[in-house]
């Protein structure tokens, strides 16, 4: 007797468990509905969809200008670009160095734009370039204050123009400043010769490949010098002055 009731008990308790199985069963089939139905709801809603570009960062061009070239417009599927196509898209200019691309809640994208530096301006007979970090030319309005970097004069050479950026590049920004002018002026020994017209009124004659090694003695070899008497600091080989009387006679 005692065995069957312990057997009824087993049969109802295997029962409860199923009861209790089947109900959480569809419990759990109700919530992956309802998420279903609220993916569905989302992606057919505006809140899915793009709403606002920002950009951040910019110079050169305009937030418009950037928004267009990223690929992307409002409107479009807040899921249904890849970053690293929108990141492609815009570093392929000449003048962005780099690209970060964030999808913001609710549904807004912020591309975050790094431009390559400006280190100097190189002048035509026709035109005015910007020259970049990377030793691209960037054509457009020279802003006033962008005069305050170096003018490059008669420099064709492509080669030795990405080189000279180089090394201007490894120059602190206010001895950049100091320079007011640069151009070529090769002798048959020496191809790589440069005139640098300083905004203090000296002279500097010196190889492209030494200017970051020897330009950063600058300010302290004109403190040496007599201000009133201006004239050529050679750096090419070694280092020397001569006054502009004796240079030029």
């Amino acid at each position: 007797m005692q065995k069957i009731i312990e057997l009824k008990e087993h049969q109802s308790a295997i029962i409860e468990r199923r009861k209790k199985q089947k109900k959480r069963n569809i419990i759990t089939l109700f919530i992956i509905l309802g998420i279903v139905l609220l993916i569905l709801v989302y992606v057919q809603s505006p809140l899915s969809h793009i709403s606002k570009v920002t950009i951040k960062g910019n110079h050169f061009e305009t937030n418009q200008y950037y928004i267009e070239k990223s690929g992307l417009t409002v409107g479009d599927s807040l899921w249904g670009f890849k970053k690293d196509q929108v990141v492609q898209n815009l570093e392929k200019l000449d003048f962005v160095k780099q690209v970060t691309v964030e999808r913001k809640w609710l549904n807004s994208v912020a591309i975050k734009i790094k431009e390559n530096r400006r280190v100097a301006i190189l002048r035509t007979s026709n035109a005015q370039y910007y020259v970049l970090e990377n030793g691209e030319l960037l054509p457009g309005r020279i802003k006033p204050k962008s005069y305050e970097l170096p003018i490059l004069l008669n420099l064709h050479d492509e080669k030795q123009r990405k080189e000279l950026v180089k090394q201007l590049m490894q120059l602190s920004p206010d001895l950049l400043q100091m320079i007011s002018q640069i151009e070529p002026a090769p002798t048959k020994s020496n191809p790589e010769l440069l005139k640098m017209y300083m905004n203090d009124g000296f002279e500097v004659r010196i190889d492209i490949p030494k200017i970051a090694s020897k330009m950063k003695y600058y300010p302290s070899i004109i403190a040496q010098l007599n201000q009133n008497k201006k004239g050529v600091i050679h750096l090419e080989i070694g280092g020397y002055y001569n006054s502009f009387k004796l240079e030029y006679k």
